[in-house]
């Protein structure tokens, strides 16, 4: 559906018991679209699909709503109000220069919200030079900032940001493996899950205690 106004924040809300056989293929259409339109899944019934609705959500990098009755059916309509009630930037498009950028998540941004900010992960190599550029538009016309990389030093107190990473990409390929079981992706996984430390469908934690509690 084209936009009638290129400043105005659009968005598709999904209502369904998600009990459909195109998960893969809403996925995808999400996953790549998010700097084009925001979706919101609402999962409606006794016996929702949760696996199709998280999906969806985490595609769209949004929250899941879930009614299980008529009940809680107005709480969660509020909390979705105040979800998306404050659109700031649309359209938001991500720029990497003057340095070797690979394997960023998300593919696409989806509209800024209040209560849901620009967040990309992704890895460079070689020198932490160059630019970023977030570009968008408001609801004053065009917006676009550009961040320095050599002005940000690399701290150990970041540490964990290559965790977050590991985990988007983990959680990715599961959404996919889960509907149609895939070979390479299970191995990807676990090499995520290896070489992180982070626990997975295929990896675990193991605990070794290396003194004997019964020695003697």
């Amino acid at each position: 559906f084209p936009r009638q106004n290129e400043s105005i924040s659009r968005s598709f809300i999904v209502v369904t018991d998600g009990y459909v056989n195109v998960e893969k293929e809403a996925f995808d259409l999400i996953r790549n679209n998010c700097d084009n339109a925001n979706t919101f899944a609402f999962g409606i019934g006794s016996s929702v699909n949760r696996f199709l609705i998280e999906g969806m959500a985490r595609a769209g990098m949004s929250e899941p709503f879930i009614v299980l009755n008529s009940s809680n059916a107005d709480a969660e309509a509020e909390k979705f109000r105040q979800y998306v009630n404050n659109p700031v930037l649309t359209q938001v498009k991500k720029e990497f220069s003057g340095f070797d950028v690979y394997d960023v998540e998300p593919v696409s941004i989806p509209d800024v919200l209040a209560e849901r900010p620009v967040i990309v992960f992704g890895k460079y190599q070689g020198e932490g030079k160059g630019t970023i550029t977030i570009k968008g538009k408001t609801g004053n016309g065009n917006y676009k900032k550009t961040f320095t990389v050599s002005d940000v030093k690399p701290d150990s107190k970041n540490s964990a940001i290559r965790y977050l990473w590991a985990r988007k990409r983990i959680q990715q390929l599961s959404d996919y493996n889960s509907i149609s079981y895939d070979n390479d992706a299970i191995a990807e996984v676990t090499n995520l899950g290896l070489k992180y430390n982070l626990m997975t469908d295929y990896t675990s934690f193991i605990a070794i205690e290396e003194k004997p509690v019964n020695e003697g």
